[in-house]
This record gives structure tokens, C-alpha cells and sequence, in this order.
């Protein structure tokens, strides 16, 4: 090749394609374990990409007859490196609210206002999974461990959306 058409190539604009979305880890299935204020919890979870991809679904469905639990998360990308999401669980509307966030090295975080407390969740890989910290931070307070999951690996089960 010569010396000339090595230097046209290397003037052309690299067309690389932006980095992968850590969105795109959350898909698939997931066996939940950790604690919520303090107390022991174990649930499933799936992560599908909706909408031609524009927004990943993360569901959640609590495991303990006792203590129901189940919650959606909508969650898309908002610009390079921007996230925006929408949490709604089995509390209905009081349970709901908006969340703005980023990607923070290979996970992301994202925080959700709910007017007396801001609770920010935190997405980091770890192996073949995720762990997930919530931590809720009262107006006015220093934020305290809300809930700590370990996100594995696991079979989806019934119980989630079929849109």
C-alpha cells in the first residue's frame, strides 16, 4: 500500500459506535438475594429491552407470601451517559416517581426523588451478575443503606409482563 493512501485512510473520521449501554447488562433473568432495611429478601427479577430497544423493563417480583412485594422499572438511555427511569411498585401511585442518573464506570446509577427522601440506586457488575444499593438519603440527612441485593444468574418464573 502506499505511503499515500495510508495517510488518505487515516484522515477519514472514525465511525466507532458509542460504547454499549450498561442497561444492556441488566437483560435476561435474575435470582434476587440481600437485605431491605435490614430484613432478609429473596426475588426474581427480568430485564427486557421494549419499544425497539429504546427502553429496558427491569421487573422485580418478591418471593415471600408475607411481605408482597413487586415493582417495574423503566429505564432508557437520556443522552452520552445520561439515563432517565420510572419507578412504579405494589404501592400504587405514592409508590412511583421519576429518576434521572449516569453511568458511573460499568454500571450506572440512578435517583429517584420522592419529595422527603431522594433513594439512589446504585448498578455495579459483579462477575456474572450485579449488585444493586439502595440507599435512601431523608432531606436534610446523610443517606443510609436502604436495601443491598446480589442479582444472579436465575430462571424468569411466572409472574411478569407479557407486552
Amino acid at each position: 500500500m502506499s505511503l499515500a493512501v495510508l495517510l488518505a485512510a487515516a484522515s477519514i473520521p472514525s465511525l466507532a459506535l458509542p460504547p454499549p449501554s450498561p442497561l444492556n447488562g441488566l437483560a435476561g433473568c435474575w435470582r434476587v438475594t440481600g437485605t431491605v432495611e435490614g430484613k432478609p429478601t429473596t426475588a426474581i427479577a427480568r430485564g427486557s429491552r421494549r419499544l425497539g430497544g429504546h427502553y429496558l423493563l427491569f421487573e422485580l417480583h418478591g418471593l415471600n407470601p408475607k411481605d408482597p412485594y413487586d415493582a417495574a422499572i423503566i429505564m432508557a438511555e437520556a443522552g452520552p451517559g445520561q439515563l432517565t427511569a420510572w419507578w412504579m411498585d405494589s404501592f400504587g401511585g405514592p409508590g412511583s416517581a421519576a429518576g434521572k442518573g449516569g453511568v458511573v464506570g460499568a454500571g450506572f446509577l440512578i435517583s429517584y426523588d420522592y419529595g422527603s427522601a431522594v433513594f439512589i440506586n446504585r448498578f455495579t457488575p459483579q462477575g456474572q451478575g450485579w449488585r444493586w444499593q439502595i440507599d435512601a438519603r431523608p432531606t436534610g440527612k446523610p443517606a443510609t443503606a436502604f436495601a443491598r441485593y446480589t442479582l444472579s444468574p436465575g430462571r424468569c418464573g411466572p409472574g411478569f409482563s407479557v407486552f
